[in-house]
């Protein structure tokens, strides 16, 4: 929005100053002058844009490495807690086996004391 608004100054600045108007002469037409002007402000709006690319493509290519790293963090943080969440299952299907087997020690312990 800013860039907007500078780029509206410097038009009316430039429609405002007499002295970039070609000199007249008996031989200049008022079309003439007017394509002329009509020109030179297309040439001042490609500049301005010129600009604001350069100057957003910058700041979005600075956004698009900050994103990049934050993605590469979180896809180390997800790694690692895929890799402690299948070393807890791993953990809880130990401890299941455990409790299935002591059941079935305690079961024999009781049947042979019966």
């Amino acid at each position: 929005m800013k860039m907007r608004k500078k780029q509206q100054k410097k038009v009316e600045n430039f429609k405002n100053q007499n002295a970039s108007f070609p000199p007249k002469d008996h031989n200049s037409s008022p079309a003439r002058e007017q394509n002329w002007t009509e020109n030179k402000f297309d040439e001042l709006i490609e500049v301005g844009f010129r600009r604001w690319v350069i100057t957003n493509s910058s700041e979005l290519k600075a956004h698009v490495l900050i994103q990049c790293k934050e993605a590469k963090n979180l896809e180390k943080k997800l790694e690692e807690l895929l890799t402690r969440t299948t070393s807890l299952k791993k953990n809880i299907n130990d401890l299941m086996e455990l409790k299935n087997t002591a059941r079935e020690l305690h079961e024999a312990y009781k049947s042979t004391n019966s």
